[in-house]
């Protein structure tokens, strides 16, 4: 660095041109004296000599940062090179990303692994109750505690906020593997435990009452009905069932058809074949149509509206079936569960009594009949009539007067209104270029409507006919 002697605003000064100055870029600095000069020129060249050009050009204020933050380390018991070395091993810092946008990411993500539509509907209804209020904040930035308040707050039974737990856990777990965060926050939050309770079954008596309910009221549902209680078979799995499916020994199970995506074969058994072929019988629509309605009809048929549990018509076959054979890995195998839950939820749910009653109902001899009575009672929709045309031609050409008056269209549109009782969008566009009567009507120079005596040249045979018949209407 040198030291040279120049004028600076007029007034004698020491100038030093320091080549390495902060960030590595040339600077000039001014001195009042000599000595302030050369101490300076001296304090730098020490620096550099220390510790290297760089320390040596790094601003006041980051070298005042560094040794703040070495302090803190030795505090902690840390040293500058395991710090560095740690920083090194995590990796850069995990980019901010706002919580709408991995929400974005990860339903698209379950939509392209092929789950369920139907399970996806219900994840994206979840998951977007967590978003609101929450779309711009950075993923990141989202503590246990906020997760925990969300679940708490809403007033939910305990039973639908571990559900919704279970999807923001699920949803932070994909942020972590797009590496989105270091630490996942939902680990941190604890799911809440719930009651083990019994499924929910019906008695015998009860399904003879909703068996006679579906013959003689709805017939349709009967098919989808004996799957379920008496085969085992899910709701969701029966309804996609074909007739082609289901044969004299099993009923298919198509992978795609089953909510396990495996395949299996349920036997039927002659309860099950004897109220198949009633349903054939009874023309019992497979695939089924509109069931859900259905089976609420029937329901309240049978007097047991607001009664029956969820599921009731397949935990009551896996009930009575496990205590009838006693034989959990049958019972699951029919099921598509695993024997560790047919012996969890339906051991000692009935007796073995009740079960021989349950697998005695049988259809009665004027099953048959009673359906063909049920489909006879049914009312068939008639088809609605057509719409009457309000603005005939014959109303058009009377408010003229047989082309005896001319009119302003909105006159004539107030007049057509009081004669055939249309709105009065209906009467001014009658009464446009693009009416259905502007064939029978003239407007002159001055923009006045009038109806012509005689049908344009141009017309058509059905528009001469009804200019015609419109003035035959009107003179008589």
């Amino acid at each position: 660095m040198k030291i040279t002697k120049a004028l600076k605003n007029g007034v004698p000064r020491w100038r030093v041109n320091d080549s390495n100055g902060p960030h590595g870029k040339r600077q000039r600095r001014w001195f009042a004296t000599r000595e302030e000069a050369e101490r300076y020129v001296r304090q730098r060249t020490d620096d550099r000599n220390s510790f290297g050009i760089w320390f040596s050009t790094m601003p006041a204020r980051d070298r005042a940062a560094l040794g703040f933050n070495l302090q803190r380390l030795q505090s902690a018991g840390w040293s500058l090179e395991a710090a560095v070395d740690l920083a090194l091993q995590q990796g850069r810092n995990p980019p901010s990303v706002p919580l709408g946008r991995v929400v974005e990411e990860f339903l698209n993500a379950k939509r392209a692994a092929g789950l369920r539509p139907y399970y996806v509907r219900k994840l994206s209804a979840s998951i977007r109750r967590f978003v609101v209020g929450r779309g711009m904040k950075p993923i990141a930035e989202i503590t246990p505690g906020e997760i925990q308040e969300y679940a708490i707050c809403n007033g939910w039974k305990v039973a639908t906020r571990r559900s919704y737990l279970v999807d923001v856990k699920t949803l932070f777990a994909f942020a972590m593997k797009r590496k989105y965060f270091r630490d996942n926050p939902a680990e941190a939050v604890d799911l809440p435990r719930v009651d083990d309770r019994s499924p929910g079954i019906i008695s015998p008596d009860q399904a003879r009452s909703i068996l006679d309910a579906s013959l003689d009221h709805e017939p349709a549902a009967l098919a989808v009905l004996a799957l379920c209680l008496f085969g085992g078979l899910r709701r969701s799995e029966a309804e996609q069932l074909d007739w082609t499916e289901i044969g004299p020994e099993f009923v298919e199970e198509k992978s795609h058809k089953a909510k396990t995506r495996r395949r299996r074969l349920v036997p039927v058994s002659p309860q099950l074949q004897a109220w198949l072929d009633c349903a054939r019988a009874a023309e019992a629509k497979l695939p089924a149509s509109n069931y859900n309605n259905r089976f609420t009809r029937l329901v309240k048929h049978a007097g047991l509206h607001g009664q029956l549990p969820q599921n009731a018509m397949r935990h009551s076959f896996a009930s009575y079936h496990f205590a009838k054979h006693r034989n959990e890995n049958e019972t699951a195998s029919i099921m598509g569960n695993s024997p560790q839950m047919v012996f969890a939820h339906y051991r000692e749910m009935v007796r073995p009594a009740e079960a021989e009653a349950f697998f005695a109902l049988l259809p009665r001899s004027d099953a048959v009949a009673r359906a063909a009575a049920a489909r006879l009672r049914r009312p068939k929709r008639k088809a609605p009539p057509a719409p009457q045309e309000k603005i005939t031609a014959a109303a058009v050409a009377a408010i003229f007067e047989h082309g005896n008056k001319l009119l302003r269209r909105a006159d004539a549109a107030h007049r057509l209104v009081a004669a055939c009782g249309c709105s009065i969008h209906s009467a001014r566009k009658a009464l446009t270029a693009r009416g259905r009567h502007w064939g029978s009507l003239t407007i002159n120079a001055e923009g006045l409507v009038t109806w012509r005596t005689e049908p344009s040249p141009g017309a058509s045979q059905p528009e001469i006919a009804n200019h015609a018949a419109a003035c035959a209407a009107v003179c008589s």
